[in-house]
């Protein structure tokens, strides 16, 4: 651990480090304080169930309780900076960003940390994996792993069909182009388990309810979601 640190203070005076956007000098790997600012950052309030930042506890959607997944948090709204990060991260090989991602994700998660059993990917289709040639979702399982020490388990979901891309299907065609498309694998026990499912971004929910439901039926108690975005819908807020 010693020398560990050691070369790490060799390395920062060799190499400094860098805003992941703008490239200016920082004191820690991430970004600087003028890319923070412009970063939209998600806090109370917002919707008790899905994370979507508002006044009332639950959003028109979630107030429904057609959700399975239990809780939703994200770090960051979905725009601006935020967009550009996730994308390049996602589309753009920037897989140095999953650490630091990672370390957001794990500020987020301690409200139930303590709870969970499995920490799971969103998984993709191995046509998408090979053209990206990763799933960015294990890759912030893995660093996230590494800070909360969480049992990792990235074979209890499976995408079982490829899909079309959900960013231009509303909520009820995103839920229909997803049915059936991810399994649960049966040798995994979910029974009775906290699950912590990962992903890059949640717009309506869909993904993370599909998997969701999955999981419940397999017996998994509690589901939590996390992503490190989120979309903003326009009219969540319930009149009621």
């Amino acid at each position: 651990m010693i020398m560990s640190d050691f070369l790490k203070r060799i390395r920062d005076t060799l190499l400094p480090p860098r805003c992941i956007y703008c490239k200016e000098y920082v004191e820690r790997v991430g970004v600087c304080d003028n890319c923070w600012r412009e970063i939209k950052w998600i806090s109370e309030p917002k919707c008790k169930i899905c994370g979507q930042p508002m006044e009332d506890e639950s959003c028109k959607y979630c107030i429904r309780d057609d959700n399975f997944f239990d809780r939703a948090v994200s770090v960051m709204v979905y725009e601006g900076l935020a967009r550009h990060l996730i994308l390049k991260f996602k589309d753009g090989e920037a897989t140095l960003y999953a650490p630091i991602f990672a370390q957001w994700l794990n500020r987020i998660i301690q409200d139930f940390l303590r709870e969970v059993d499995f920490l799971v990917p969103v998984p993709i289709s191995l046509k998408r994996r090979f053209k990206r040639k990763y799933n960015q979702t294990e890759l912030l399982c893995i660093e996230l792993q590494k800070l909360s020490n969480l049992h990792y388990v990235p074979e209890i979901l499976k995408k079982s069909k490829e899909t079309a891309m959900q960013k231009s299907l509303n909520k009820e065609r995103r839920r229909i182009n997803l049915r059936k498309s991810f399994s649960v694998n049966e040798k995994i026990s979910v029974k009775d388990k906290v699950i912590l499912l990962i992903d890059d971004v949640i717009t309506t929910g869909a993904t993370a309810n599909a998997c969701a439901e999955l999981l419940k039926k397999a017996g998994a108690s509690k589901v939590y979601v996390a992503t490190v975005a989120r979309v903003i819908l326009k009219n969540a807020i319930s009149n009621s």
